[in-house]
């Protein structure tokens, strides 16, 4: 996103939420905030009347894959295919309407295990370019005869594994295409910021990312990577690419330690992050725990690493007196989120594999326990905490980024049921207007 000089823009007649208390009016300039509660008559440049809305730091997502997310609502969804005849006819369709698929491949997702298609019925409408049929159940993969030559499988019917490893990557331009296309979206969620899982990534997609793609940027992106090998982990940290700012737009950020990777790797992967200053993001798993147990009591350094998909009793104890982070996925671990918080741990929250909108999660849970102002930290101020950048964003204060979402009623003045239907009127991300609903 360009950083170039912004014009100065008031929010005046709101309640805003700051760091000191309720404020009416709030001014920012060159993406940071300048003034809060102004005297009136004192504002100059472009002036916004909320009209009685209510303003609150911009929501991050502290976990999904926006790329991956991004990609599959380009995908065809078989969901409403009930017979051969149906797929054929959305398959054809989907074909007409996409003569340039992403990656080169025709992927169609969801298909009812009631529905037995074959490789002949794929090739009846895709003959030149490959073709996947994911089921419902992702557990099996049918292929046309392209794609089976360009996997070099001797087989029409793949696993998803095998068959994601083989795809190829993703260009530049794709990347940028994906951005443009649904970065909107999650603004329209009043979304700011987004960290994403990036798994077997390459210095190459970092380069495409904090490069070429900078200036399209409508949301901050914070790239957590992850490796199959010590070596590839090894070779990224030698570019000399650490956690931090960054990019003020697009940032390196955790290193991500799976709990499919060897015992072994994992020591390994978590000794050689913590020892260059990267954080880590670890799976909720006994040795990774135990390798990042190891590491901090050895070689006592203040990154804030973190723990996802955690759950409760044993774990949340580890993860208190080691001082570790948590980063849930909302939809599956809100069940542990209301223990975390009473075990003072901070917790941030994020989608997982579908961009949800923050309202919708943080409705859920209140309704689950927590009170308003910790479900919105969630997406605030601990996702900031999590992210080494409190100083800098989770609350609204003097010197702060601007990142700012504007609601048409205030959470803390509707009923716990109703935060979930909140609308989003407007978004910022360092002072960029990048969404608006139209209503102010």
């Amino acid at each position: 996103m360009n950083q170039a000089q912004q014009e100065k823009i008031s929010l005046v007649n709101g309640r805003i939420y700051t760091r000191s208390g309720l404020a009416s009016n709030l001014t920012f300039e060159n993406g940071r905030i300048v003034s809060i509660e102004d005297e009136s008559g004192t504002f100059s440049g472009r002036i916004i009347n909320l009209q009685g809305r209510t303003v609150l730091p911009g929501f991050c997502d502290g976990g999904t894959d926006f790329l991956s997310w991004a990609e599959s609502q380009e995908r065809l969804n078989l969901v409403s295919a009930h017979s051969v005849r149906e797929f054929k006819d959305a398959l054809a369709a989907f074909f007409r309407a996409n003569q340039k698929p992403l990656r080169g491949w025709y992927i169609a997702c969801n298909l009812s295990e009631d529905v037995a298609i074959s490789r002949e019925d794929i090739e009846e409408i895709i003959t030149t370019l490959p073709c996947a049929v994911i089921d419902a159940q992702n557990t099996h993969i049918i292929l046309n005869t392209p794609a089976m030559n360009e996997l070099n499988m001797p087989q029409d019917n793949v696993e998803p594994d095998e068959f994601i490893q083989h795809l190829p990557d993703l260009t530049a331009d794709e990347i940028k295409y994906l951005i443009n296309t649904y970065a909107p979206k999650a603004n329209a969620f009043g979304i700011s910021e987004i960290w994403a899982d990036f798994y077997n990534a390459s210095l190459n997609l970092w380069n495409i990312l904090s490069n070429e793609i900078y200036d399209l940027l409508k949301f901050r992106l914070r790239c957590n990577f992850g490796f199959n090998e010590v070596s590839a982990l090894n070779e990224f940290l030698s570019s000399g690419l650490r956690t931090g700012d960054g990019f003020p737009f697009c940032k390196l950020g955790g290193i991500l330690i799976r709990d499919a990777l060897e015992q072994q790797d994992q020591k390994n992967m978590i000794y050689s992050a913590h020892l260059s200053g990267c954080q880590i993001i670890t799976d909720n798993n006994k040795s990774c725990l135990n390798a990042v147990e190891r590491v901090v009591k050895k070689v006592r350094k203040s990154s804030r690493h973190l723990v996802k998909n955690f759950t409760g009793g044993n774990v949340v104890e580890r993860m208190r007196l080691l001082n570790l982070g948590g980063s849930a996925v909302l939809t599956q671990e809100e069940n542990f989120i209301h223990e975390a918080f009473q075990n003072g741990l901070v917790v941030s929250g994020g989608s997982g594999e579908n961009l949800t909108a923050p309202l919708k999660n943080i409705g859920r849970l209140v309704m689950n326990g927590l009170s308003v102002a910790e479900a919105l930290s969630v997406y605030t101020w601990n996702a900031a905490w999590n992210g080494g950048n409190e100083s800098r964003r989770g609350e609204l204060a003097v010197g702060s980024d601007a990142d700012i979402v504007i609601l048409e009623q205030d959470p803390f003045l509707v009923k716990p049921e109703e935060i979930s239907l909140i609308d989003v009127t407007m978004t910022f991300a360092a002072g960029h207007l990048v969404y608006e609903s139209g209503a102010l």
